[in-house]
């Protein structure tokens, strides 16, 4: 699902998932002026950049009866903008070959490049692998199965990964790779415009692979191709999912109902479904979205930055395979509730009773969605109203994809 931090219902689940977000409204209400037109949360910053130049190219959402242009900045973004900090990749052997025109290849050449690139993908020492400095992986040598791996080819866990964007570390969680060629632009902050990009990021980044070269663009190519290959196994009905739920979930996703929107991304009543932004054959609309609050975390970890400095948010992930993935969001703070590498861990929300504590797959998919996942987005995110059985036949149905 989008970027946000779940929440189940008021209590100490919401606050403590919410403290990153509050301490980002905080800096956002200091920096924002003491007037501003109606429409939208009140003191949020609503002013466009009085340059032209500086203003998105993106359509400013618009929110209120009086159509004023909802727009919210990052406060921190021309600081960080211009900071180099000390996980950048420094004194690689070779050049950045990631934007290079691609060759043309042949079928056959393509054929041999997803050899080499399923190679690539498993080698530890292809590019001169050093101990990695992420903290998760503190001292490996890493290859990219290292993290995606498993049946969802994503490990579960949230590493410390950058540069992204204005931010120099920032948390995010292993993404899945099924039907990864197909949701460009790549990862949650969308700042890689292709595979090679993101191929080539993870490679040289100190707290990832820590390479000691830059790839060349046909390995870059071949990781792509080998990419392209992955097919998610078909999820089995009566073992992963409910088919009878699954199938009356499909109508819930895909049917809009009048929301509420506190970010202001979606004006008060607009008709919205799972669907508008879970879209298409590959379940994402490409685009970012904000999180709980119009401000996102613009302290640490606000997702993509527009180009004026507008806080824009978080990628829509593909829910192929979430069956494999949880737990959820951005930085996995919706995982299974029984789980000890949970956000909170010990075992609260109502999958606790069930026992079984951190299991993996289709159980503990289940339970994120139904504890942390769906009552978010049924809640606090679009006051959607599905009743505790719908929430049921939704989960059912994502299980399915």
């Amino acid at each position: 699902m989008g970027g946000g931090s779940p929440a189940r219902r008021p209590g100490r689940r919401h606050l403590l998932l919410a403290l990153p977000v509050a301490f980002g409204v905080a800096a956002v209400l200091a920096a924002a002026p003491s007037a501003a037109p109606s429409g939208g949360p009140a003191g949020a910053d609503r002013r466009l950049p009085a340059d032209p130049a500086l203003r998105s190219l993106d359509p400013r959402v618009r929110s209120g009866a009086d159509g004023t242009p909802y727009h919210v900045s990052d406060p921190l973004n021309p600081v960080f903008k211009n900071v180099k900090g000390p996980f950048r990749p420094q004194g690689l052997a070779g050049r950045d070959e990631s934007h290079d025109p691609p060759p043309a290849y042949t079928e056959a050449d393509r054929r041999q490049l997803l050899r080499e690139g399923k190679a690539l993908f498993f080698s530890t020492t292809a590019f001169g692998q050093q101990p990695s400095q992420g903290p998760m992986v503190f001292g490996q040598f890493l290859a990219c199965a290292t993290c995606h791996t498993g049946p969802g080819l994503s490990d579960g866990l949230t590493h410390l990964v950058g540069p992204v964007r204005e931010r120099e570390l920032g948390r995010r969680q292993t993404p899945s790779l099924f039907g990864v060629a197909n949701t460009a632009p790549f990862g949650w902050d969308g700042r890689n415009p292709a595979l090679q990009d993101q191929s080539r990021g993870a490679i040289v980044s100190p707290l990832e692979m820590h390479a000691s070269r830059e790839p060349t663009r046909r390995e870059l190519d071949a990781l792509a191709e080998f990419q392209r290959s992955i097919v998610e196994p078909a999820a089995v009905p009566g073992k992963d999912f409910d088919p009878v739920r699954a199938k009356r979930g499909e109508a819930l996703f895909r049917t809009p109902r009048p929301v509420l929107d506190p970010t202001g991304e979606f004006p008060s009543g607009q008709q919205v479904a799972c669907a508008t932004c879970h879209s298409g054959p590959f379940l994402t609309d490409g685009r970012p979205h904000r999180m709980a609050l119009p401000t996102g975390d613009p302290v640490f970890d606000p997702g993509q930055i527009g180009s004026d400095g507008n806080i824009l948010g978080f990628h829509t992930p593909s829910l192929l395979g979430a069956r494999f993935t949880a737990p959820y969001f951005h930085d996995g703070v919706a995982g299974d509730p029984t789980s000890p590498s949970n956000f909170l861990g010990g075992g609260v929300g109502p999958g606790a009773v069930e026992g079984n504590v951190g299991a993996a797959g289709p159980a503990a998919a289940r339970r994120a969605l139904l504890d942390n996942v769906l009552p978010f987005y049924n809640t606090v995110r679009f006051n959607f109203g599905f009743t505790s059985e719908e929430l049921k036949d939704l989960t059912e149905f994502i299980l399915s994809l």
